[in-house]
């Protein structure tokens, strides 16, 4: 029997969380036993040379499946995510789509024209960020990136990432939920516990001290501003706190710090490897995270499938993935932040069974169940005719 042909399609830098959404999906679809359908890849619009190992190992080619790379034009190529980057997604690369598809599969609502002209088409709406949260990419960025939009009421069908955002889209577009899927990520197989001395060692932090974890970018609704003013609390009665901050630093956030005195409370850790990454996990005692806008929240999983116990805010999506295995807040009060993470230093008892919860709960995201429902998606869009 001749399996439908799908490409998936990703124009996300591959290190970033919807590049990696992409990569565990292709990884996990061709996988199946049996396959489903065949699965070829293709990138768009990337910044640089993309070595194709990245994404596939040479074995990988024994079952005759193909990975294409789209570079984005030179002139656009120092821009980043700013708006000849934002300008090729919606008005260069949607045309370069190659034909000959059963069925499209575009990785993110930020290449939704990609439906014009690629067609039957599925769209995974990672966030709807870009309609809500206009200070976060503003100006010509969230203009451009609202463009999009409109032309998801084109696909097939359309993945959410979280029932939040499902529902969040409905009550915005007319659209038939008939069409609509949740299929939540995974989380990688490779995340497990390790031991917490070694990993300590490993990052020159004292065996006795206080560690707290965040993992994520610095945009506005990450809240790194009010985590830091609930540290600014905290290190009164705690002054060996330490902070961890994966990622780099904002001038915003180096001002807050400043003004707090907390630079040699908090350490930047940019540019980790996963393994390094899952070792940052095992070093903490406690993972944090206040974002008040999610599309999903893959960190939080993350943290909970190393055994790190997490606090996360009570918003959007977060919810939906901790359920009962992690201590909620407000996103936006500084002072109940702070009393939960004194509170969870305090109770070692408690941190246990959260670290038990949460790898139980993040067991059940695995990267072949979101494989199968997609899959699942993809039969719904084939037969929709």
């Amino acid at each position: 029997m001749t399996l439908p042909r799908v490409l998936l399609v990703n124009d996300h830098p591959t290190r970033g969380g919807i590049g990696r959404y992409t990569l565990e999906l292709d990884y996990a679809l061709r996988a199946l036993d049996p396959p489903p359908v065949h699965v070829d890849l293709l990138l768009q619009n990337m910044p640089g040379p993309v070595n194709p190992r990245v994404w596939r190992s040479p074995d990988d080619a024994r079952d005759g499946s193909t990975i294409t790379v789209q570079p984005r034009p030179r002139w656009a190529k120092q821009t980043g995510f700013g708006s000849a980057y934002l300008l090729n997604s919606l008005l260069h690369f949607p045309r370069r789509v190659p034909s000959g598809y059963d069925l499209y599969h575009f990785s993110s609502q930020m290449m939704g024209a990609g439906v014009r002209h690629a067609a039957p088409a599925v769209v995974t709406v990672q966030d709807l960020i870009a309609l809500r949260l206009g200070a976060n990419h503003p100006g010509l960025s969230t203009w451009l990136r609202r463009r999009h939009f409109p032309f998801l009421r084109l696909a097939k069908g359309l993945i959410f990432a979280s029932e939040y955002s499902r529902q969040d889209f409905l009550s915005t577009y007319d659209y038939p939920e008939s069409r609509t899927s949740v299929v939540h990520h995974g989380v990688s197989p490779s995340i497990e516990p390790r031991d917490r001395g070694a990993s300590r060692v490993a990052l020159g932090i004292d065996l006795g001290r206080p560690v707290l974890l965040h993992v994520g970018s610095e945009e506005r609704r990450k809240n790194v501003e009010t985590l830091l003013d609930a540290i600014a609390m905290l290190v009164q009665e705690r002054p060996d706190l330490l902070l961890l901050r994966v990622g780099g630093p904002s001038s915003r956030t180096r001002k807050r710090i400043a003004r707090h005195g907390l630079e040699r409370h908090v350490r930047y850790l940019p540019g980790l490897s996963e393994d390094q990454l899952v070792a940052t996990y095992s070093a903490a005692d406690i993972f944090v995270f206040p974002s008040y806008f999610e599309g999903f929240g893959l960190p939080v999983l993350e943290a909970m499938k190393a055994g790190c116990p997490v606090i996360a805010a009570r918003a959007t999506s977060v919810p939906e993935v901790t359920g009962d295995a992690a201590v909620l807040v407000e996103p936006m009060d500084a002072a109940a932040l702070a009393g939960a993470i004194g509170a969870l230093f305090d109770d070692p008892v408690r941190r246990a069974a959260l670290a038990v919860a949460g790898m139980a709960r993040a067991e059940t995201f695995t990267w072949q169940r979101t494989a199968r429902q997609t899959a699942d998606a993809y039969r719904r869009a084939l037969d929709a005719g």
